[in-house]
């Protein structure tokens, strides 16, 4: 019985934080250097951006971001190249991103999602501190990557967040 109660309890807390979510208004932005939109939450403010190809900021004042960087494709990449990232080992991933300062990465999970009718790649990938959840999409001769970083440890409360934005991305 105690067991039943537990269950039930923790399942209506993961309703009951849906539908907080849900109820909450969020804002749409605009991105700056490609023709996209974004549902941003209420709770996270524009940041000061560091990176040429860095387009927003949002954080939080839990330390939670949500960043898109915004690349022009080499001439000649297509659109549906993306299929490109299946031929991509997690090791070679791995690399790439301890190239570029990160430490002990392990990649939790990835592989490809339809997003408002466009095609998409993730990749959801650990420090060991941070969650990242990443997003890839090409769309008229850009690279849009869209990720939304939070604590290790809260990404379970991060989640409702998480996928309301990552399903709000369009393209205009």
């Amino acid at each position: 019985m105690t067991f039943i109660l537990i269950i039930f309890y923790f399942s209506n807390i993961i309703l009951f934080q849906d539908c907080v979510t849900a109820q909450m208004k969020f804002h749409t932005v605009i991105g700056n250097k490609g023709n996209y939109t974004l549902d941003i939450p209420p709770n996270y403010y524009l940041k000061e951006s560091i990176g040429a190809n860095i387009d927003l900021k949002f954080v939080n004042s839990d330390g939670a971001s949500i960043i898109t960087v915004v690349k022009k494709l080499p001439v000649g990449l297509a659109d549906n190249f993306i299929n490109a990232f299946n031929e991509v080992s997690d090791q070679q991933l791995v690399d790439q991103y301890e190239s570029s300062g990160l430490e002990n990465i392990s990649i939790l999970k990835r592989g490809y999602i339809t997003i408002n009718n466009f095609n998409s790649y993730f990749i959801y990938f650990t420090d060991g501190v941070l969650y990242h959840h990443s997003i890839f999409q090409w769309y008229n001769g850009i690279n849009l990557n869209f990720t939304f970083t939070c604590e290790y440890k809260n990404k379970a409360s991060f989640m409702p967040y998480i996928f309301r934005v990552t399903n709000s991305l369009k393209h205009k």
